[in-house]
C-alpha cells in the first residue's frame, strides 16, 4: 500500500469488511481501454461475490470492438454512456439475478472513469461527487433509492497505472509523462489524428505535426511540443479524437 493515498488504503479497508453483506459488485472500466482502466486486484478481494462489468465512455469508443470485448470479458457485461444511457437494462438484470429486494451493491472503479456518475443514475439524484480530475469522491459512502443500497468508494488506482490509462485521464498528472502519453495516443489512434491534426502515416515525429497544424509556437517560432501534448489529451478526453479506442480484444494479456 505504499504511494497509495489515505482515503484510497481506507477503502480497501472498508471494502474487506463490507464483502461478506453484497448481494453484487459493479466494476465500471473504461470502454476505450477495457484492460488498462480495471482493476485484476480488486477482483481477487471480492472473487466470490457475483460480479457485472459496466464500460463506461462506449460513445466514445469503437462499437465492433466494444461488442467483442463483451462476448469475451470473464463476467456479464453492460456498454453505457455513463452520462446519458439509463441503466434500467442493467438493474432489471441484477433484480433477475439476485432475486430479492433489497440489493445491496458495490459500485467501484478507477478515478474519474465515470463511477460516481454512474452511481447518480442507478440512485436517481446526484448523491455522488462527479468532477473532471481522479479523485473527487473522497470518502465511503451509502447511497439508498428504493430497493438499491449502493456502497460508493473513492476512485482506486491500479498498482503500475499504464500510461493509456493515464491518457484517458484516469491517474494523477503528477504521476505519468505527458509526452510519453500523447505519444501513446497518437500511435493508437493514427486515423482519427490524421483527420483532426492531419498527422500522416510515416510521420516522423507525429507530436511535431501536431504543434504546425495547431499553431503552437513558442517565441521565436519554435514548435510547441508541450502545448501540443495536452491538445492531444484533451482532444481525447472530450470526445475530439473519435473512435478512441485503444486496446483492442487482441490486445488482452
Amino acid at each position: 500500500m505504499t504511494g497509495i493515498p489515505v482515503h484510497m488504503q481506507r477503502a480497501e479497508s472498508v471494502l474487506r469488511e463490507a464483502r461478506h453483506h453484497l448481494d453484487a459488485w459493479i466494476e465500471v472500466a473504461d470502454a476505450r481501454a477495457p484492460v488498462s482502466s480495471r482493476l485484476p486486484w480488486l477482483r481477487r478481494v471480492l472473487e466470490r461475490v457475483p460480479a457485472v462489468l459496466v464500460l463506461t465512455h462506449a460513445d466514445l469508443a469503437d462499437r465492433s470492438a466494444v461488442a467483442a470485448w463483451c462476448r469475451i470479458l470473464d463476467q456479464p457485461c453492460f456498454a453505457l454512456d455513463a452520462k446519458k444511457a439509463p441503466p434500467a437494462v442493467l438493474v432489471r438484470w441484477l433484480n433477475e439475478r439476485m432475486g430479492r429486494p433489497p440489493l445491496r451493491l458495490f459500485v467501484a472503479g478507477m478515478p474519474n472513469v465515470g463511477k460516481s456518475t454512474l452511481v447518480n443514475r442507478l440512485a436517481g439524484s446526484r448523491s455522488a461527487a462527479v468532477g473532471a480530475k481522479p479523485g473527487v469522491t473522497r470518502a465511503e459512502q451509502w447511497i439508498r433509492r428504493g430497493d438499491l443500497a449502493l456502497l460508493d468508494l473513492p476512485g482506486i488506482l491500479p498498482k503500475r497505472p499504464t500510461l493509456i490509462a493515464a491518457a484517458i485521464g484516469l491517474v494523477p498528472e503528477s504521476d505519468y509523462d505527458l509526452e510519453e502519453a500523447a505519444r501513446t495516443v497518437l500511435a493508437a489512434l493514427p486515423g482519427p489524428a490524421a483527420e483532426r491534426y492531419d498527422v500522416v502515416a510515416g510521420e516522423r515525429d507525429p507530436l511535431a505535426a501536431v504543434a504546425r497544424h495547431q499553431n503552437l509556437l513558442l517565441r521565436g517560432g519554435e514548435l510547441d511540443l508541450g502545448r501540443a501534448c495536452r491538445a492531444v489529451l484533451q482532444d481525447l478526453r472530450q470526445g475530439r479524437l473519435r473512435p478512441a479506442q485503444l486496446e483492442w480484444p487482441s490486445d488482452e494479456p
